[in-house]
């Protein structure tokens, strides 16, 4: 069963869908979209992903977060800050659902920071799924920014290459806003940002739950992210799986790369998916 929802944060609607199934095993999971993306996912993976929870039980909220999709804010206002309290706003719907009884999240891309600063002061958060995560606050380099930009600049420019974005661009359809910030942003971030995101680290330390980290080998960002992820979860003690797909890119965009996220974060979050008892 797929619901059409909505729910209120800073007095602006965000809208998602639900997915369950009348056998719910009282978990749930939040998806959690990247800076220019919805609540679809790379060509569909939450939609894929969700359906497939939810016919083993597993209920799915696919949120677009303000500025995005179908919800309401303005794009040009939208910012990390503003995608955290949506998640968490998410969170608390889905906590208030009968039966919920364990929590996950799960992020893509700047949507793995959303994940972390909703999850660092929550216990109902059971784990976190975070594919391509993005490095953020101290875990950053030089690079980080550089990385971010060329692929950035190269999404774009292959978009440009499809007359549905000409028609776009013609009749004023491109939030042009959106595109010149998913291109420089990255580069150099507003010191504001950095430093809330470093809050967030020294939140998450505390983290009880599990991670799952999913990388692809041929995103030019997976070995500083990775490696700044998996030694500051080493050095915090959290425990953590780090999975890298060979080849694959930073959004999995072939069959098979596809076809390995999905069953692996299936398989990790049965594994980790037993409910906490009443």
């Amino acid at each position: 069963m797929e619901t059409r929802i909505e729910f209120a944060v800073a007095g602006e609607r965000v809208r998602g869908v639900l997915h369950e199934l009348d056998r719910a095993n009282g978990v749930g999971l939040v998806y959690l979209h990247g800076w220019p993306g919805n609540r679809l996912g790379p060509h569909r993976m939450f939609v894929t992903l969700a359906r497939r929870l939810a016919s083993l039980g597993i209920a799915s909220l696919r949120i677009d977060c303000r500025g995005r999709g179908e919800s309401e804010g303005e794009t040009a206002t939208a910012s990390i800050r503003s995608m955290t309290e949506d998640a968490r706003g998410a969170v608390d719907w889905l906590a208030a659902r009968p039966g919920i009884r364990a929590i996950f999240l799960l992020g893509i891309c700047s949507g793995a920071k959303v994940a972390i600063g909703a999850a660092a002061d929550d216990p109902r958060i059971r784990g976190l799924i975070l594919w391509s995560a993005e490095a953020m606050g101290s875990l950053r380099t030089r690079r980080t920014g550089r990385h971010r930009t060329r692929e950035a600049l190269r999404l774009y420019l292959k978009k440009l290459t499809t007359l549905e974005t000409w028609r776009k661009l013609v009749t004023g359809r491109v939030q042009t806003r959106m595109v010149r910030k998913a291109v420089f942003r990255t580069e150099a971030p507003p010191p504001a940002d950095v430093r809330e995101e470093a809050r967030h680290l020294v939140r998450f330390q505390r983290f009880a739950g599990d991670l799952l980290f999913v990388y692809g080998g041929n995103d030019p960002e997976t070995r500083d992210a990775a490696a700044a992820y998996d030694a500051f979860c080493r050095r915090h003690g959290l425990t953590a799986v780090l999975h890298e797909i060979p080849e694959a890119n930073h959004s999995f965009y072939a069959l098979r790369w596809e076809a390995e996220v999905l069953d692996r974060t299936t398989r990790w979050l049965m594994d980790h998916a037993e409910p906490v008892p009443r």
